[in-house]
C-alpha cells in the first residue's frame, strides 16, 4: 500500500513538473502571453454570479456583461484597462476613461405677455446639467513565476479632471413691464402632483457651475494570475495609492433688473474650493478580472 501511494505521488509531482516545464497547449500554443502582447481585462464577478445563480434556483438569471474591471460590476470604474508587453516578464499598463454627459430639461410655463387668457400660449423654462470627467493611467507591470500561476507587482501614475456645469435659460423675460416674472424654482424640485415649483423672481440663476477638479495620484500594485487556457487568466490585485486633488471655486450667475440703469443686470459670485490629499488601500476588496491576450 505504502509503495503505491508513494508511486502515485511520484507520478503527480512528475506531471507538475513537466507542466511548468511545458507552459504550451495540446496544439503547441503557448499558455503566459508574450513579447509584443496585448492585454485586456473586464469585471470577473457577473460571470461568477451567473454561474452561481444556475445552482440556486433564480429564473431570472441574466446573462453575464462584458464590464469594466472594479471592485464588482454593481460599483464600476468605467475605466479600459489595457497592457502591452515588452517582454514576458513586463508590461506597460494604460487607463483612460473619457465621459460627457449633458441633459437639458424643459419646464412649460403660461406667456407673461398673454394678458387676454384667451390664446393660452406658454413658453418653456430650461435646464441644462452638464458634466465630464477624464482619467488616464499609466504604469509598468512585472511579473514572476514559473507555471500558470503568475506574480504581478508594479506601480502607475494617474491624473484625473472633472467638472459639472448648469446653465437655466428662462422664457418669461425679465424687463421694466415684468420685473418679477414667473419662473421655475432653481434648483428644480417637483412638487407631489408631479409639477415643477414656480414662483415670481426678480433675482434668478442663470449660471451654477461647480469648481474644475484636478488631480494626480500615484499607486502601487500586487496581485496573482492564475491561467486556466491559452492567453486567458483569472486574477486579483490589491493596490495602495496616494492622491492629491484641487477642486476651484464655485461659480454662480444671476440675473436681475437694474432699477438705476434700466436694464438687465448679472452679478457673479465665487465660492468654496478645497484641496484633497489621501493615502489608502485602493481595493480592499480585491478585485477580481477576467484577463485576454493576443
Amino acid at each position: 500500500m505504502k509503495k503505491i501511494l508513494f508511486s502515485l505521488l511520484i507520478t503527480c509531482f512528475t506531471l507538475s513538473v513537466i507542466q511548468a516545464q511545458d507552459l504550451t497547449s495540446k496544439k503547441g500554443t503557448p499558455i503566459l502571453p508574450e513579447a509584443g502582447e496585448y492585454g485586456l481585462s473586464i469585471d470577473a464577478v457577473p460571470f461568477f454570479e451567473f454561474a452561481g445563480n444556475l445552482f440556486n434556483g433564480n429564473s431570472f438569471n441574466s446573462a453575464p456583461s462584458f464590464d469594466f474591471p472594479s471592485f464588482g460590476h454593481s460599483y464600476p470604474s468605467y475605466t479600459l484597462s489595457g497592457k502591452y508587453f515588452k517582454s514576458a516578464t513586463m508590461a506597460y499598463r494604460g487607463k483612460l476613461r473619457v465621459g460627457y454627459y449633458a441633459q437639458t430639461m424643459k419646464n412649460t410655463l403660461k406667456d407673461q405677455t398673454d394678458s387676454t387668457n384667451v390664446d393660452f400660449r406658454t413658453v418653456d423654462d430650461k435646464w441644462t446639467n452638464s458634466a465630464y470627467n477624464v482619467s488616464l493611467g499609466a504604469g509598468i507591470e512585472k511579473r514572476r513565476g514559473k507555471g500558470r500561476v503568475q506574480g504581478v507587482y508594479g506601480a502607475m501614475a494617474n491624473l484625473m479632471v472633472s467638472a459639472q456645469a448648469n446653465k437655466v435659460k428662462y422664457g418669461n423675460e425679465i424687463s421694466s413691464t415684468y420685473k418679477n416674472p414667473v419662473s421655475t424654482s432653481y434648483p428644480w424640485t417637483k412638487t407631489e402632483s408631479g409639477n415643477y415649483n414656480t414662483s415670481p423672481s426678480s433675482n434668478r440663476t442663470i449660471k451654477d457651475n461647480d469648481g474644475m477638479t484636478f488631480g494626480i495620484g500615484v499607486n502601487a500594485f500586487v496581485g496573482v494570475e492564475y491561467f486556466f487556457a491559452p492567453k486567458m487568466s483569472i486574477g486579483g490585485e490589491f493596490s495602495f495609492a496616494i492622491m492629491v486633488a484641487v477642486t476651484g471655486k464655485s461659480k454662480s450667475e444671476k440675473e436681475y433688473w437694474d432699477s438705476s440703469s434700466s436694464s438687465v443686470k448679472t452679478i457673479q459670485t465665487k465660492q468654496g474650493g478645497s484641496t484633497t490629499f489621501g493615502i489608502d488601500n485602493t481595493n480592499t476588496g480585491g478585485a477580481i478580472n477576467l484577463s485576454f491576450y493576443f
